[in-house]
């Protein structure tokens, strides 16, 4: 990561001759994105999300390739390198050359590259980080220092850490000019000094990104003017950006305020086998803890994906029937026969992918066992019994085997987003239904209780089962339930019994919340890759982000989902989301509140277009700008702000990818060897001898044959 400090005791002893005591730095606030335009204090503009994505699209990639991608990370780096503004000091003299303080920082941007400025080379880093610095706020101090308002001249330079106004620019004194009475220009007052910051680079393009000219840091003042900005004590009403919530933690429903856990084993083994629409109703209709508890309503599942495997096996129908051979003695009792139909079928198996489930693993399945029981009903007569009747004998059995699905509990998380207006304890004692509007998660307490249910699962038709006095298969009971006599029945009968180990917990909803707020700097901006599906494709399907959706287990305490209410809702559930905190303003009283912001499309989407050659670089489609005057005061004529930055949703940079060229010059003989050669765009910086050149398959060396060899 790149380092902005510079590193001698003899630097920083030089820029202290040069600068000054404190007080010899300013910038300026622009104007939204308008640099040219800056503000009054208290009109300032800035970003209010601490997460900023970007990505590369096709055209990019296929011109500039990887090498181009590494160029613009390095501008990335830069920028995420930049320490949180509450934390960047103002003691002068800094404690030493390395401390995080604004003094530390160059009073100039750029730097020389020899062997770039020979072969005509524009820096790609530099420019990408012009263009993102230019939409961080701050105004083009160099040449709008000074405002012509009101037919008077107006400084509107503040000084970064009383905040009062400053006639310095990185240590220059200036002054000002107006010229044709459209504009006040700024100047030094020492002509051997230049005006620069990062923050105007990209308004001057010519010459400071000229050929062989690249950018190392912000200024002085460009750190200056992001500390007043995004230091967490500035604080504005503002609006949430797009897909930004904040989420907040609400008290659990006083009549209903648990969370039922389900059996896990019982969950997977049905899940195989079942279809979608089979499976949701086989959860809402089985009784899971009981008949003692059969108020308990399991939510919903949501189900985000379906994959299914087939394969190839055989289907057997045994049907048991009774028959007296022709051999069999007159009064013998009817032989059971079995008649065996075996064929070949494809069998599907599923495998779901939930939004809604966290999973508690109490035995795995590798450990995991049951109990199988199996009762076998066959004629038995002795030979003193009546002529006609049936007599039966039944054989009992019970084994212990091993099992392939895993032991534990489930839980399904009302998601609010099936029942409109569906509220906590729908049917009594657990959360049903499609949970309350806006529930997006629960937050858990260590206050639960815990029940054990004994789980029978009949694995053979019990429709000729005859058990009146039993609780029903499903229930706790069993084949034979209740000690009633097994009767009318001749065959195997056989079922499965384990124990389920569930809870309830107490739950507290969490909601997503939109109201404009009293907010604080956001502090720091960190920029985020976010590249598509393929390395060609800027396209984001749900089925990319849902392959690795994995809900975590109860060793968390706090589930979120889903943006509730939302037509992207099974998307939005799988797709990535940051959450970060920051400080606002509530009652009178400061508090630190989480937010969330989901991602759908990136921010910022760097492409590559076909220009004339005085376009080297352009935003086509800038930042947005939110003017929050109205709800900041009573006052808003002649206000301009304050307001917010945010991602316009198709912000893109564009790089021309016009390639080598002449400027044609009809001064002279228009032909190649009067003519001069136009920029190319590459890559360099002071630790580079030789720069990279694009498009991504030539090299500096192929380039300099061109030029000199004469070829």
């Amino acid at each position: 990561m790149l380092n902005f400090l510079l590193r001698t005791n003899l630097l920083l002893t030089a820029a202290a001759l040069f600068v000054g005591a404190a007080g010899a730095s300013a910038f300026t606030l622009a104007n939204g994105t308008n640099r040219v335009v800056v503000n009054n204090l208290g009109e300032e503009y800035r970003w209010n999300s601490p997460i900023v994505t970007y990505t590369y699209d096709e055209s990019f990639l296929s011109y500039f390739g990887s090498n181009g991608v590494v160029a613009v990370e390095k501008a990335m780096e830069m920028l995420n390198s930049i320490p949180a503004a509450s934390s960047i000091k103002t003691n002068y003299p800094p404690a030493n050359a390395d401390e995080n303080n604004l003094w530390n920082y160059p009073v100039r941007p750029d730097r020389f590259h020899a062997r770039a400025y020979n072969n005509r080379i524009l820096d790609i880093k530099s420019y990408a980080l012009a263009e993102l610095f230019g939409f961080m706020g701050l105004g083009n101090a160099e040449d709008n220092a000074f405002q012509l308002e009101f037919g008077s001249v107006v400084l509107r330079n503040w000084d970064p850490i009383s905040y009062g106004p400053s006639k310095y620019l990185n240590g220059n004194l200036i002054s000002w000019a107006v010229l044709g009475f459209t504009n006040a220009q700024p100047f030094s007052i020492d002509v051997t000094k230049s005006l620069m910051t990062l923050a105007g680079t990209s308004d001057n393009r010519v010459p400071r990104l000229d050929e062989g000219k690249y950018l190392v840091a912000p200024t002085r003042d460009d750190i200056g003017g992001y500390r007043y900005l995004y230091r967490k004590d500035n604080f504005n009403v503002e609006n949430l950006p797009p897909s930004t919530y904040q989420m907040v933690t609400n008290q659990p429903n006083l009549t209903n305020p648990a969370i039922f856990s389900i059996d896990l084993r019982w969950f997977s083994k049905e899940s195989k086998t079942n279809t979608p629409a089979a499976f949701q109703q086989f959860l809402l209709t089985n009784q899971w803890w009981g008949p003692a508890y059969t108020n308990i309503t399991v939510p919903p599942l949501t189900i985000l994906k379906t994959n299914i495997n087939w394969s190839l096996g055989w289907t057997t129908n045994v049907t048991p029937y009774l028959t007296n051979y022709p051999w069999t003695p007159i009064g013998q009792p009817a032989t059971l026969v079995n008649l065996t139909n075996k064929y070949r079928t494809f069998q599907p198996s599923y495998d779901y992918i939930y939004a809604n489930v966290i999973t508690n693993i109490h035995v795995p399945a590798e450990e995991s066992e049951i109990l199988y029981r199996s009762w076998e009903v066959v004629p038995a007569a002795p030979l003193w019994s009546v002529i006609g009747s049936v007599p039966t004998t039944t054989n009992y059995t019970t084994a212990i085997l091993n099992d392939e699905f895993p032991q534990g509990e489930i839980i399904i998380l009302p998601t609010g987003n099936t029942a409109a207006g569906a509220g906590i304890g729908q049917g009594g004692g657990a959360v049903g239904g499609g949970g309350p509007a806006n529930v997006v998660g629960y937050h858990f307490t260590e206050l639960q209780f815990e029940r054990v249910n004994i789980l029978t699962n009949m694995l053979t038709d019990t429709n000729s089962l005859a058990n009146p006095d039993g609780a029903l298969p499903g229930q706790g009971g069993g084949l034979g339930a209740g000690g009633s006599a097994i009767t009318n029945f001749v065959g195997v009968m056989e079922d499965e019994v384990w124990a389920s180990t569930n809870h309830a917990y107490l739950a507290y909803p969490i909601v997503l919340q939109t109201n404009s707020l009293l907010l604080g700097g956001i502090d720091k901006i960190r920029y985020t890759r976010m590249q598509g599906d393929s390395l060609v494709t800027t396209n984001y399907s749900s089925d990319r982000f849902i392959q690795n959706y994995k809900f975590p287990n109860l060793e968390d305490q706090t589930f979120t989902y889903i943006i509730p209410g939302s037509a992207q809702a099974l998307t939005n559930a799988a797709l990535p989301s940051y959450s970060y905190e920051m400080d606002y303003v509530e009652n009178s009283v400061r508090k630190t509140g989480k937010f969330i912001k989901f991602f759908s499309t990136p921010d910022i989407t760097f492409t590559a277009i076909n220009a004339p050659p005085s376009v080297t670089s352009t935003n086509t489609a800038g930042a947005g700008v939110v003017n929050n005057n109205a709800i900041n005061g009573i006052q808003t004529l002649g206000l301009n702000g304050p307001g917010v930055i945010q991602s316009s949703g198709n912000m893109n940079f564009s790089f021309n990818k016009l390639g080598l060229h002449w400027d044609l010059n009809p001064s002279f003989f228009l032909n190649e060897e009067n003519q001069t050669p136009g920029w190319v765009w590459g890559h360099y910086d002071g630790s580079m001898s030789e720069p990279m050149v694009f498009p991504n398959s030539q090299t500096i060396r192929d380039l300099e044959k061109q030029i000199y060899s004469g070829e």
